[in-house]
């Protein structure tokens, strides 16, 4: 079988590049008998007339101008190929996913709650993942600082670290990222390249799972999220304990929140106990982190969902698409 990993955007406004490489090599960690090949949207059609594949995952954004697809799905009609989107921003730009419905034989939807509300007849949930070989990080006890985030300064995430700046005086913080006010003391405005990422998480004792609230797109039913972030496993993958901030339960779905694979906090308060608790506790803290490493190489990474996909192409395929 032939698999074509092509972007769903024009890398020239493409952010998020990077993942199509991980969502290929999960594709080839599948199986030695799979060819996979990748290529930017600007020629996806061309390459997918030279490799002739049996399925074109389109995977990314679609709300870019510049998206458009029509050149490839004539050429997975005349190959007879299937053509499946992957979107990862739902729901934050749920309202231009009309454009794909016409073309996409499958669609897959980062966030669970979107997917319900496709007018497409093959729509699956279907999270992003960590990269073994990206994000894998061996734990260590010694950390470099507390607490740590990295991430856009939307305004919950702003609202929530000035209501927890109080509760996390005297600790190593850093909170790196865009769009920070000076008031958040421990704050920067510095990006962190994303192949630097996972040594910051795993230098961290705790790494702060923050969800965002920011629509491109998204007016028609005013979704909202509630799937975890691809940070959510590739921080895990890392070795880094999550404290998360709670606005919804699916989380239980990908990690054991009573075995404590992931802390949950809904205050500033409770956020500070495990904090102390997991300074206090080496050991224990040790075993939250391997817990939730173990879970995700076993669960979350993106092997396993290219064999998802796999099996739903081949299920729908019985079904004659």
């Amino acid at each position: 079988m032939r698999v074509l990993v092509c972007g769903a955007s024009p890398d020239a406004v493409n952010n998020n590049s990077v993942l199509r490489g991980y969502v290929a090599r999960g594709f080839k960690s599948v199986s030695a008998t799979l060819e996979v090949r990748t290529s930017s949207l600007e020629v996806a059609e061309q390459t997918a007339r030279d490799f002739r594949p049996d399925l074109v995952l389109v995977f990314g954004s679609c709300m870019p101008a510049g998206a458009y697809y029509l050149g490839l799905k004539m050429a997975t009609l005349e190959l007879g190929a299937c053509m499946a989107f992957w979107l990862h921003d739902d729901p934050y730009e749920f309202d231009v996913a009309g454009k794909i419905i016409p073309l996409a034989d499958i669609i897959f939807s980062n966030d669970r709650w979107s997917v319900t509300h496709y007018e497409h007849p093959r729509v699956y949930h279907l999270p992003l993942a960590a990269d073994r070989h990206a994000h894998f990080r061996t734990p260590v006890a010694a950390k470099a600082r507390d607490v740590f985030f990295c991430g856009v300064g939307f305004p919950n995430r702003i609202a929530l670290l000035r209501d927890c700046q109080p509760v996390l005086s005297g600790l190593n913080v850093v909170v790196s990222g865009a769009e920070w006010p000076s008031d958040i003391s421990f704050a920067r405005n510095e990006r962190i390249p994303n192949v630097e990422l996972p040594d910051w998480c795993a230098g961290s004792l705790v790494t702060l799972n923050l969800g965002r609230r920011f629509n491109l797109a998204n007016s028609r039913f005013n979704l909202d999220a509630s799937t975890p972030g691809p940070r959510t496993f590739e921080t895990a993958a890392a070795g880094s304990i999550q404290c998360m901030f709670v606005e919804g339960l699916e989380i239980e779905d990908y990690y054991d929140v009573r075995a404590g694979e992931i802390l949950l906090f809904d205050s500033p308060r409770e956020l500070r106990q495990h904090i102390d608790m997991l300074r206090d506790d080496p050991k224990h803290a040790m075993s939250i982190a391997l817990a939730a490493q173990a879970r995700t190489l076993r669960d979350h990474t993106y092997e396993n969902r290219a064999t998802r996909i796999l099996e739903i192409v081949a299920s729908e395929r019985l079904d004659g698409i």
